[in-house]
């Protein structure tokens, strides 16, 4: 009676194995989250360092140079990317071509797709933290003293709440063109709200409140504390976590597969 349970979850296991194994296979011959989560994180890390190096000392009103005060928005932006446009890219491309349908009429439920997809974006932003963190402290001389604990935090709350915001992208738009639009026009605007154009601390006032609580605005500011050895603020962490919620509710209420 024990055994066919166990049985049947081992397959399971197996054929969700035999997913990743392709889904990361398409990854490759189709790298939109490689190209953006990894290739847009080095550029901007590239970029902010020498901008660094040409500007030495510290960002007026704060300790932190300009390497330092980067990072984080760094992170915040793969992180944006890799959550609004490529996983939701990807989706709306597998339910135009008719496969999430197939999926359906298979012993594989739809989900574990999308599952696949998640941690195959999941393994590309670490990938992108990695490259951040190595490559600012290494090559630009970043001063980072993560808190480890509350960075790893930050860290899961920032692409909980950046993931579920792209389900919800996924779940409403109904075509690759459509998506790429949307996507496109979302991943800009949160550019500006994480803080990589102007610093909430240089705008001030009205705006500066609506950069600090939008979702990359939280992520990057308990991001930024959390990775010089600080807690990050309750009110950032509180936000993230209303965030993916609300975002996790609504995409799970409108998402279709066919």
């Amino acid at each position: 009676m024990t055994s066919v349970p166990t049985k049947s979850k081992a397959e399971s296991r197996g054929h969700f194995s035999e997913l990743l194994k392709v889904e990361a296979k398409l990854a490759l011959r189709t790298p939109i989250g490689l190209a953006g989560g990894l290739g847009i994180a080095t550029v901007l890390l590239v970029v902010f360092g020498l901008i660094g190096v040409a500007v030495p000392g510290n960002v007026a009103g704060t300790d932190l140079t300009i390497i330092d005060l980067y990072v984080p928005t760094l992170m915040a932006i793969s992180f944006t990317f890799l959550g609004i446009y490529s996983l939701p890219y990807t989706t709306v491309r597998y339910r135009e071509m008719g496969w999430l349908r197939r999926v359906s009429l298979t012993p594989e439920s739809p989900s574990k797709l999308l599952a696949a997809q998640t941690i195959i974006n999941l393994v590309v932003a670490l990938a992108a933290i990695l490259i951040l963190l190595s490559g600012s402290e290494l090559i630009f001389g970043a001063s980072l003293h993560a808190n480890i604990p509350y960075f790893v935090l930050s860290i899961v709350l920032s692409i909980a709440e950046l993931f579920s915001l792209g389900l919800i992208v996924a779940a409403v738009v109904p075509t690759q063109q459509i998506c790429s639009a949307v996507s496109g026009g979302l991943m800009f605007l949160s550019f500006f709200l994480s803080g990589l154009w102007v610093q909430p601390s240089q705008v001030g006032g009205i705006v500066a409140t609506i950069m600090s609580y939008s979702p990359p605005g939280a992520a990057v500011g308990a991001l930024l504390s959390s990775a010089f050895n600080s807690a990050p603020s309750y009110t950032s962490l509180v936000t993230m976590v209303i965030y993916t919620a609300i975002f996790t509710l609504v995409a799970t209420r409108s998402f279709r597969w066919e």
